[in-house]
């Protein structure tokens, strides 16, 4: 059988008509308001006439991908909402099964870490999407990653902090980097961040802010550390490393044997094969600029 498209529908200002679960034409039955992230699962299932459990399991069986909030919530953008307006007419019309509507439609694309408004990324998010990239349950990723199963779920739910170390060690066994949370598709030439407009992580007493875009040769990261704040443990990974210390005291200890205390205005270089571990000495926010090549952290 042929799929065939259903019939067009002539949308007016104030008559924004939709394909129902059986292909007709409907009229929402409340106003539908759009948020800053999509329409959320309620507001998506009355534009295109299903419930919110049909639109779940097609998310289940990979037809289609919501963007999750920072708290976990499901959004469906405008290219979303089309994707579920064609899969409600080849099942409901076409009668066609999951199998069949896959080999129709492109693959989904997966949602992405939605930033608050300050730019900063919703890790919970972010993480719990690359555990189930790996169809991990929270309890395999707990055995692979000696993390416990609780900490996950309340880290995916933004309910508890994460130290640097920890989560390099989580994202890592991901088989992703704390890099690929941050960067965004750059520009073809060159790349200008301003202030107060980068993408930042900000946890545990600690933000990284993202300066560079794109397929680079390195990283480049603003780092602010709170007093008292640090890795929270000792880390590697390959390529190399610069420090330089805008402002404050910040101790580096490399291999567990090799400390050094930077203060304004020192630089520091070394291997990132190396185990470094770090944090501020300084009864003041200190902040460095974090160079990587290549960005593998």
């Amino acid at each position: 059988m042929t799929a065939t498209a259903p019939p067009a529908l002539p949308l007016g200002k104030s008559d924004r008509r939709v394909i129902g679960a059986r292909g007709t034409a409907v009229r929402p039955s409340t106003r539908v308001e759009q948020r800053a992230l999509g329409f959320t699962i309620g507001a998506a299932s009355k534009l295109i006439g299903v419930s919110p459990s049909t639109v779940r399991a097609w998310e289940r069986e990979g037809l289609v991908q919501s963007t999750r909030s920072a708290s976990g919530y499901r959004y469906f953008g405008e290219e979303q909402i089309a994707r579920l307006r064609r899969i409600s007419y080849l099942r409901n019309v076409e009668n066609l099964n999951a199998s069949a509507i896959k080999r129709l439609l492109p693959r989904p694309k997966a949602g992405v870490a939605a930033p608050s408004r300050n730019g900063q990324v919703a890790l919970g998010a972010h993480l719990r999407r690359l555990r189930k990239g790996r169809s991990l349950t929270l309890e395999q990723a707990s055995s692979g990653s000696g993390l416990s199963a609780s900490f996950l779920s309340a880290l995916e739910r933004d309910r508890t902090g994460v130290t640097p170390a920890t989560l390099k060690r989580l994202v890592q066994f991901y088989g992703a980097t704390m890099n690929s949370m941050l960067r965004e598709a750059a520009p073809p030439i060159a790349q200008l961040k301003r202030r107060g407009h980068r993408r930042a992580i900000r946890n545990e007493g600690y933000v990284l802010e993202q300066l560079v875009d794109g397929k680079t040769l390195m990283d480049a990261t603003l780092v602010s550390v709170k007093p008292g704040g640090g890795s929270g443990g000792a880390y590697s990974h390959e390529g190399e490393e610069f420090l330089y210390v805008l402002e404050g005291f910040l101790e580096v200890v490399l291999d567990g044997r090799e400390q050094y205390e930077l203060r304004q205005g020192d630089t520091l270089y070394y291997p990132s094969t190396m185990k470094h571990g770090w944090r501020n000495l300084a009864p003041s926010t200190t902040r460095v600029l974090w160079v990587a090549t290549p960005p593998t952290f």
